[in-house]
């Protein structure tokens, strides 16, 4: 079976994110991508693999560390994230995940610390990373540079954006699909966000903290 993997995917539950798991999963199926790794700020939102309308889900959280951004994918157990900060791979490989090091060179989370870090692999196309093909670029050859396994991932905070980012890997399962692309089996694919999405999405954030004040 073809697994078509979205490995960053923001719910509601993100404070600047919109969309539940069932509107992620409409959009899913209409992009042809049938598993979605949900991992919002500093939440765990799942804590198993489940499936809605034939779209695997599957559990992780993003952090915030010392060097950037890491996605801890597929995790056995949560964990305390403000321990996590200032050595981020063992936490999570502590909790039986694995560690992917986020948009590296976003022009606004990049953090100095790349010689200090070692992930499980490196997010080489994220769909908000700016500006993306420069990050992308750079990120691809610091996959390469590390012989690390390369993901993608949408970095959706809205439902019609996942998808745009995603890796292809062939297995009979969801748990064995992860390992095979952390093996560096997997194939990245990916495109950015578009300038209309960007615009829709701060409107949606601005209306929010309004809403909240009222």
């Amino acid at each position: 079976m073809s697994f078509k993997i979205d490995f960053h995917v923001h719910t509601k539950n993100s404070k600047d994110a919109f969309g539940s798991l069932e509107e992620i999963s409409f959009y899913a199926k209409r992009r042809g991508i049938n598993s979605v790794v949900i991992s919002d700020h500093e939440k765990f939102t799942i804590d198993k693999v489940q499936e809605i309308d034939g779209v695997f889900f599957i559990p992780a959280i993003e952090i915030r560390t010392f060097a950037g951004h890491m996605v801890c994918v597929y995790p056995k157990v949560q964990f305390d994230v403000r321990r996590a900060y200032s050595d981020p791979v063992k936490f999570i490989h502590g909790a039986g995940g694995y560690a992917v090091w986020a948009h590296p060179y976003d022009l606004f989370f990049f953090k100095k610390g790349r010689n200090l870090l070692k992930p499980d692999a490196i997010e080489v196309y994220n769909s908000a990373s700016f500006p993306f093909r420069s990050s992308s670029n750079k990120a691809l050859k610091l996959a390469e540079l590390l012989n690390l396994p390369k993901v993608a991932g949408s970095d959706a905070h809205l439902p019609k954006n996942v998808g745009l980012c995603y890796v292809e890997v062939k297995s009979d399962s969801v748990s064995g699909a992860i390992t095979e692309v952390f093996k560096g089996r997997g194939v990245p694919y990916g495109q950015a966000w578009s300038i209309i999405d960007s615009f829709q999405l701060n409107a949606l954030r601005m209306m929010r903290i309004v809403n909240n004040f009222i």
